[in-house]
């Protein structure tokens, strides 16, 4: 089984393209990532799609357009109890993760142009379009809008989005620190260890933010098939999936580090 993860990118010839695959190592079962040279959607999805039914893929990039389920009156509103004026153009899983302080880039509606800082969404439902064979992941959960993926995942689609951001804070428990300080890398690379992820050539420290981020979300599409993941959303617009059995009610950043005061300088009274 090959478990493709994807970080899409405003630059057509840019997306980065991560696979995970088991082996056993001398720790039991590992998850063995290979890492692609950027490319364009076409290719990527070439790649994909030569694992034939070996492959189960998440893209970091929403799957489809909003369906405004959450516009104002709508009944959703009522059983998520969201407070009037908030959230109202938002998909349904954007809202749930917003929520757990996970926000996401806001998905315009399908008769909505999109604007110029945009467009990388275009990129993803191009991607989304050209892996139509792999099925987008719909749970067959009447009513749900969030609940584990269960056993046979598959069955309900091979194609799933993601949102690296939200895979690292679930795996962690809480806010990493951000990702180009050392610390926030240091915590999203031990993320991906932990879970058994190696890399053969250098062990994730020579790769790149967007590169980790592909492979978090080829992390995500493990958990899809393994059974070891949630969903959230609603099924008709889109649900976003990520590697735990059930998401926190929210996502804080750890304390900030100590650091001592500087002394203060005393100016004597003024004589006049």
């Amino acid at each position: 089984m090959r478990y493709c993860g994807v970080d899409i990118s405003a630059k057509p010839a840019n997306q980065h393209l991560v696979t995970l695959h088991e082996r056993r190592g001398a720790d039991g079962q590992e998850l063995v990532a290979t890492f692609y040279e950027p490319g364009p959607v076409a290719d990527v999805a070439r790649t994909i799609l030569g694992f034939g039914g070996e492959a189960v893929a998440a893209i970091d990039a929403p799957s489809g357009p909003r369906l405004d389920l959450l516009a104002a009156g709508e009944p959703l509103r009522t059983q998520l109890h969201l407070p009037v004026g908030r959230y109202e153009r938002m998909r349904v899983c954007d809202a749930l993760l917003f929520r757990r302080r996970l926000p996401l880039y806001p998905v315009p509606s399908a008769d909505q142009a999109l604007t110029r800082w945009e467009q990388w969404m275009t990129v993803g439902f191009e991607l989304f379009a050209e892996l139509e064979a792999l099925e987008l992941f719909r749970p067959g959960a009447a009513g749900l809008l969030e609940a584990p993926v269960g056993d046979g995942a598959l069955r309900f689609g091979r194609l799933c989005e993601t949102y690296p951001d939200a895979v690292f804070c679930a795996l962690l428990g809480h806010r990493p620190s951000p990702k180009r300080t050392p610390w926030g890398l240091q915590q999203r690379i031990a993320a991906l260890r932990l879970r058994g992820v190696v890399d053969d050539d250098g062990g994730l420290w020579h790769r790149t933010l967007d590169e980790l981020d592909a492979c978090a979300a080829a992390y995500a599409a493990y958990a899809l098939a393994a059974a070891h993941g949630c969903w959230v959303g609603d099924p008709r617009e889109g649900v976003i999936v990520l590697p735990t059995s059930g998401l926190a009610d929210r996502y804080d950043p750890l304390p900030p580090p100590a650091r001592a005061g500087l002394s203060v300088s005393r100016r004597p009274p003024s004589s006049t």
